[in-house]
């Protein structure tokens, strides 16, 4: 039964992401159907990422009471009845209200989630279990964008969401019936100890790379539909879907990260190698074709969650005290560069074009490089 409820779960997961990113393939048709700016079709993926950037530091007061059971229950249930409206609505300002709202549960979801499966595994299995889990919001990250414009092409935008409001109202009903109660301690962080993780430079240079990286993803992927849009001279949903395929060289990297390490001498090895595989990727994009588009995205997936996947288990194998908020930390900074790269960069590609944008993207890739080499110099520094 415990294997059924973490299949559950994992579905749960994955069902999660796609509401957290369908929309981002079809903001191009937003903007076009709604008769929107660029920046406004924009905000639709903004509205989810900017709460997550907080999540890690107020959920831990929010759901200190209340079982996660009942959290799952109704975030799901939540997410069934504002998909449904989604899938219904002709507005502008109530289909953002309605990301808006979606935005502040998400946390609510993941963290749940998250803290469900590593409460209920077994010690052995603890690792390969949030392992796992990782790899489904990886996949669930490549459907919910790929299905939202493969549906789009053949049946109109709002079925699919209208799909998974469905789903997520069943997966509610099936949570209520067969997850048995239990009780979470989230972390509470104290300013104190927030200024103490902050104090140490191996921490400030991970987590402002990965800020730099979670900017220049989300800028790449908010922007990208609108400049292939371009480049096809019509909105193809199906084509621009596709172009989220390389997402899943991430779930490969999930479950690969200490060989990796390994492979390339050491974790701090790792993280660069994959900042300067992004950067190759940037470079390439700039090639104005559909093929090589496609073709340099796998290789910007790959660079990505390379350096995020390594640097994730870094920070957690160094943080001896306040491992908890330490990680809610990397992931604050990790939204938080998410949530400004989805809108911020469009102006650039508003005013100067696809060009432009790259360039802009790779100065920020350089800043986040500049810090790993810093992080690489205090950590020999440390060792000697």
């Amino acid at each position: 039964m415990k294997n059924f409820n973490f299949l559950i779960l994992y579905f749960c997961a994955v069902l999660a992401m796609c509401i957290m990113y369908a929309p981002q393939p079809l903001q191009p048709h937003f903007e076009q159907i709604l008769e929107i700016s660029k920046f406004k079709a924009s905000l639709f993926t903004t509205a989810i990422l900017a709460p997550l950037a907080f999540a890690s530091i107020i959920y831990g007061y929010i759901l200190e009471k209340v079982s996660i059971k009942n959290v799952l229950v109704g975030v799901f249930f939540v997410f069934g009845a504002s998909e449904i409206c989604f899938a219904f609505a002709d507005s502008y300002e109530i289909l953002l209200t309605i990301r808006i709202i979606q935005g502040f549960i998400v946390p609510a979801a993941l963290t749940g989630i998250m803290s469900y499966i590593s409460q209920s595994a077994n010690k052995q299995n603890l690792a390969s279990a949030i392992g796992a889990y990782v790899g489904m919001t990886i996949a669930g990250g490549f459907i919910g964008r790929f299905l939202s414009g493969f549906f789009t092409d053949l049946f109109g935008w709002r079925f699919f969401f209208f799909v998974l409001g469905v789903l997520a109202f069943g997966v509610s009903a099936l949570l209520y019936k067969i997850l048995p109660v239990i009780k979470i301690s989230l972390v509470k962080p104290k300013i104190r100890n927030i200024a103490q993780i902050l104090s140490i430079p191996r921490n400030i240079y991970i987590f402002c790379a990965i800020f730099g990286m979670c900017f220049v993803f989300q800028a790449t992927l908010n922007v990208l539909p609108f400049e292939l849009k371009r480049l096809l001279g019509e909105f193809n949903g199906s084509k621009i879907g596709f172009m989220y395929f390389g997402y899943i060289v991430g779930v490969f990297i999930s479950f690969n990260v200490a060989r990796i390490a390994n492979f390339c001498k050491g974790p701090t090895n790792a993280i660069m190698i994959g900042f300067l595989i992004y950067f190759i990727a940037l470079l390439l994009l700039h090639v104005e074709s559909f093929g090589v588009i496609f073709g340099s995205m796998i290789v910007f997936y790959f660079g990505s969650f390379m350096a995020h996947s390594v640097a994730t288990a870094h920070v957690n194998k160094k943080a001896t005290a306040h491992k908890g908020i330490t990680n809610g930390l990397y992931i604050s900074f990790y939204y938080c560069g998410g949530a400004l790269g989805s809108f911020v960069p469009g102006f650039l590609y508003d005013s100067f074009g696809w060009g432009a944008f790259l360039s802009a993207l790779c100065v920020v890739v350089m800043a986040s490089i500049f810090f790993i080499w810093k992080l690489k110099r205090y950590e020999l520094r440390k060792n000697h």
